[in-house]
């Protein structure tokens, strides 16, 4: 039997706006500045695994985080490793990169977007739980779309 999936991607909520640029901090602060938002808070992920167009990978990016139109905003800063954000550097320079959406069933949207032609571009974990996929909509958006699933925990037995 198979497993039917129904995407109703007009249900779902834009729960980030992600921007990457090489000086993310310069960027922080024009947009606090500028927009009067709330400061940035900055961390790295160092060494960070994923899967990148189907090889395994680590790469290192700097992350700030703020909220602006009742949303988060992200604005990450690539600083090794292959990955969906050297990408963005190499080829698009800086900028808006992907909306962040979270669902349920993760998997499902991998398999109903590829068979509609929409590759996955990199896919990981972000501990403790929260398992994400980068699919290739930039012919279709203009951005990439990460979706992103809680991986609920076991219940114990």
């Amino acid at each position: 039997m198979e497993n039917s999936f129904n995407l109703v991607f007009g249900n779902l909520k834009i729960h980030h706006i992600n921007y990457i640029y090489q000086d993310a901090e310069k960027h922080a602060n024009i947009m606090e500045s500028i927009f009067k938002m709330p400061k940035f808070e900055f961390s790295e992920d160092l060494d960070h695994p994923a899967i990148y167009r189907g090889r395994d990978t680590k790469f290192s990016i700097k992350i700030g985080v703020s909220r602006c139109f009742n949303t988060s905003v992200e604005i990450f800063e690539w600083i090794k490793g292959d990955s969906v954000y050297k990408e963005f550097v190499d080829t698009q320079k800086e900028g808006l990169h992907h909306f962040g959406v979270f669902v349920e069933n993760l998997q499902g949207y991998i398999d109903y977007l590829q068979k509609q032609g929409i590759e996955v571009i990199q896919t990981g974990m972000f501990p403790p739980r929260l398992k994400y996929a980068y699919m290739d909509t930039v012919k279709i958006f203009g951005v990439v779309i990460e979706f992103i699933e809680i991986v609920k925990r076991k219940s114990r037995s």
